[in-house]
């Protein structure tokens, strides 16, 4: 299950690299309007939650090998992502309603909602992009932090993926595969942004 995930990773992380291979530093570096990321700053985006979660899974293999029980709970302190327009000081106080609501949700909705753009989110502070990164850098960034992942699970095959869990009162609880999964739906969403700054009016030539 594990390796469907991180062959599911691959691909969709090959589709963005061909998506911003050719695309110049002005390009990169353009955004529509002044609230809005620019290309580079969705890519930057997903290169840090990347490794947030890489962190994550190299913390809960760390606790398996040292014999604790690997499970990473994380609170809105930790991961302050919220949706639609919900005000992020809230997010405290619903802590416990959406862990009750994550226990009712089928797998295929929130796979749904990370996936399509339908419901607005608000990215977590802590994978807030960096503005005007080179666009070398950050097409190496994303060549680099996927084979990071896969170094690390390799390592580490023959460890039971699968009782290792991070929750998240929103996110949900998932195993590695899961994490893995939820990597690849979630930069599959930002691929559709990336499109529309892409074919936005303003969007500079390749010259």
């Amino acid at each position: 299950m594990t390796k469907d995930s991180l062959e599911m990773l691959r691909s969709v992380r090959a589709c963005t690299l061909a998506l911003v291979s050719d695309l110049t530093q002005a390009q990169m570096d353009y955004a529509p309007a002044l609230d809005k990321w620019s290309v580079g700053e969705v890519v930057d985006h997903l290169i840090l939650g990347h490794r947030l979660n890489l962190s994550y899974i190299t913390e809960l293999i760390q606790m398996k090998i040292a014999g604790d029980q690997p499970i990473r709970h994380l609170s809105f302190t930790d991961v302050d992502v919220s949706i639609g327009y919900l005000p992020k000081s809230m997010l405290p106080a619903l802590e416990v309603p959406l862990k009750v609501m994550n226990m009712f949700l089928p797998s295929r909705a929130r796979d749904f909602l990370t996936r399509y753009r339908l419901v607005p989110a608000q990215s977590a502070e802590i994978t807030s992009p960096r503005r005007g990164r080179s666009a070398a850098e950050l097409r190496h960034d994303l060549i680099d932090s996927l084979k990071e992942m896969e170094v690390l699970l390799e390592s580490h095959h023959h460890l039971d993926y699968s009782e290792m869990i991070v929750e998240h009162p929103l996110l949900g609880n998932n195993n590695i595969s899961g994490l893995l999964r939820f990597l690849a739906l979630h930069e599959q969403r930002h691929q559709s942004q990336i499109e529309g700054i892409m074919t936005s009016p303003g969007f500079p030539g390749s010259t």
